[in-house]
This record gives structure tokens, C-alpha cells and sequence, in this order.
């Protein structure tokens, strides 16, 4: 049975959910997850900046994502952008559920790129069949492009090396690493810490 979008969306909406626009924030003003410094064309926001006249703008961020909240159209607009853009492109429908919620989940955060290192490198390291001692794939190149190989080399692992338990035990290392490694180096994303880190449980 395929992995279902809806299925992985549903956790990533509580941890993007509503607007922001944080000094710090390198993405810059902020929707749903979707980053205008990142995302510039993405249509909604031309929605959001129309509703800036709205009063609730002059009120804060928790004010203006509740109205933004009661806009129709608006979150559908977010969820197709997250369907095409991360689950579909990198085609997640064809692990299973918790692997593909997992890289969904962390490609969001990190970026494609930096996920897709990550998991690259998960990848080099599982990497080892334990009866002959030898490869089971030809090494990665962790260049963070997850393509045909990558997608190919986890789907090896999960067959003949490793459990679905483990590979999201991994990745969460991974994440939970990265996040550390940022607050310890800049003192500017330490007061993002703590909410990332919920995101490694």
C-alpha cells in the first residue's frame, strides 16, 4: 500500500502551522512552512499580502494567522504546494508510511538539499550486507539530490538490511544533530532551538 500524503501532511501542519516573519528567520516571512525568501512565486502570497489592510495585521502574528486561518482557499493552497513540490517530486508514495512521513517531515525543515544528505549518508552508513560482507549498493555520492539511486539504495535497505523502526530512529540522530550543530555555532538561532528539537520525538 502506497504511502499517503494526507497521512504525512497532517503532523507537518501542527509544527508549520499560521504566519510569522522572525528577525533571524533566514526564509524570511513565513506561511504555513513555505518561506517567501525561499518560495517568492508561490500564489498565496499574493492572498496574504491583500489581507495585510485587514486589522488583525496591526495585531501580531497570532492575530493575523487567525484571520489568514479563515480565508477560503488559502490552506488548500498550502497543502497542493507541499504535494507537488516535496511529496510528489521526490516520490515518497512508494515507501512505507513512517520512512516516507519521516523525509517529508525533515526535507521541509532542512531543505531538500540537507535532508537528502542526511539520508545519503544514512544510506552509505547501513551499507554492509552482514552474510557476505560486502556492498549492497554502490556508495552515494552525498550531494543531497535524491533522485533514482538514493530512492533505489533506501529501498535495498529496507528490504535486505534494516527495519522501517530504524531508519526513522536514524534520521531523527540525524535531525536532532543538525539542529544542535546550528544553535551551538550561531548564537542567533538559539532561541529556535527548543521547537525544532520537538520535532525529533
Amino acid at each position: 500500500m502506497p504511502a499517503l500524503f494526507e497521512t504525512a501532511y497532517a503532523p507537518l501542519r501542527g509544527f508549520e502551522d499560521g504566519w510569522c516573519n522572525d528577525a533571524g528567520d533566514a526564509g524570511g516571512e513565513t506561511y504555513g512552512g513555505i518561506a517567501r525568501n525561499f518560495f517568492p512565486h508561490w500564489q498565496g502570497w499574493a492572498i496574504i499580502d491583500a489581507a495585510k489592510s485587514h486589522s488583525s495585521f496591526r495585531q501580531g502574528a497570532r492575530a493575523f494567522s487567525r484571520h489568514l486561518a479563515g480565508i477560503p482557499g488559502l490552506a488548500d493552497l498550502v497543502a497542493e504546494w507541499f504535494r507537488v513540490e516535496w511529496w510528489n517530486r521526490m516520490g515518497l508514495a512508494q515507501f512505507p508510511q513512517a520512512v516516507a512521513n519521516e523525509i517529508f517531515e525533515q526535507s521541509v525543515n532542512l531543505g531538500r538539499g540537507g535532508a537528502g544528505k542526511y539520508l545519503q549518508r544514512l544510506c552509505n552508513a547501513l551499507n554492509f550486507n552482514k552474510f557476505t560482507g560486502q556492498r549492497l549498493f554502490e556508495d552515494l555520492k552525498e550531494d543531497g539530490a535524491v533522485g533514482a539511486k538514493t530512492l533505489g539504495a533506501l529501498s535495498t535497505l529496507l528490504a535486505k538490511r534494516t527495519s522501517v523502526e530504524s531508519i526513522v530512529h536514524a534520521l531523527n540522530c540525524m535531525q536532532g544533530a543538525h539542529y544542535v550543530g546550528l544553535g551551538a555555532k550561531n548564537y542567533n538561532h538559539r532561541q529556535f532551538v527548543d521547537g525544532w528539537m520537538t520535532r525529533t520525538y
